[in-house]
This record gives C-alpha cells, sequence and structure tokens, in this order.
C-alpha cells in the first residue's frame, strides 16, 4: 500500500482518442480495427487479442492501434506485410510512437506516409497525454508514399 507509481499503466492497451481516429475513417474507408478490445474498439469490425491479428490476413483498409511492447515491430511489419506482401492490398493505416532508432523503421518508413503527431496523445480519455512521439504511418494504396506531415493535436 502506498507503494503505486502515480499514473503508472497496469495493462499496454491504450484505447485511441477519437480525435485521432474518426477523421482517418473517414478518409481512408477503414473497415476494421485490428488490435481492439471489446471496450475500445472503434469499429463494428474489430479483431481482439485473443482473436490474434498477427496470424490472420488483413484484406482491405485497416486501423491499427497496437501494443507499444517489445512486439511492437512485429505488428507494423505485419501491417506492411499485409500491404505490400505477395497477396497484400488496401490501406493500413496505424497509430504507432515514433521509432526512428530501429532497424524495422528504416525498412518500413520508406514506403509509407508519415503525419507526425504534434502534441500529447491522451489515450482512454486520460487528462495528461502520453509523452512519447506519436505517429500515424501509412502503407498501401491511398498513402502518399515518401511524404510526411503534421498534426497539430493541440488544438
Amino acid at each position: 500500500m502506498g507503494t503505486e507509481i502515480i499514473g503508472e499503466s497496469k495493462s499496454i492497451e491504450y484505447s485511441t482518442p477519437l480525435k485521432i481516429v474518426e477523421p482517418l475513417i473517414k478518409e481512408f474507408n477503414i473497415t476494421r480495427d485490428v488490435c481492439a478490445s471489446f471496450e475500445n474498439h472503434k469499429l463494428p469490425d474489430y479483431w481482439t487479442k485473443e482473436d490474434n491479428a498477427l496470424i490472420k490476413t488483413w484484406k482491405g483498409n485497416c486501423w491499427m492501434n497496437p501494443p507499444f511492447s517489445r512486439d511492437l515491430n512485429k505488428w507494423v511489419r505485419k501491417a506492411y506485410a499485409e500491404t505490400y506482401g505477395l497477396d497484400g492490398s488496401g490501406t493500413k493505416v496505424c497509430l504507432i510512437p515514433v521509432r526512428s532508432n530501429t532497424k524495422w523503421w528504416a525498412e518500413v518508413s520508406p514506403k509509407s506516409e508519415i503525419r507526425f503527431i504534434n502534441g500529447e496523445v491522451n489515450f482512454n480519455n486520460e487528462e495528461r497525454g502520453l509523452w512519447l512521439p506519436m505517429c500515424i504511418i501509412i502503407f498501401g494504396e491511398q498513402a502518399k508514399i515518401g511524404t510526411f506531415s503534421i498534426i497539430d493535436y493541440r488544438k
């Protein structure tokens, strides 16, 4: 008792703020949420942890807010492969922490559009935002490959 850290999360599941995801769902006609739960899904068609999206085929236009764990690279590489792989298709729109210091970022970013988020993203409707630099990385048919822009989340 009294030893917990204030603001410490016991989960790696973060609900995406509607302010971020709703405009993207409309812009890209996204139909599936591949990293969701019953409580935080953003679309009627969604997969949960139990569904294990890493072993499924991601057809069409998908939204991904993956776990921010050591497996983040697996999720981003999966989105990339499901877009540009042998049977790849559609557009994959992903909310991830910026990891420009990693090998996987260097591999996937040249075939993407990146929208850096200026401001702290407040997951789970928390008053205070997450201090990590965040971005939307987009792969596929609707991505403006090789471009980047800034989303002003402070407004």
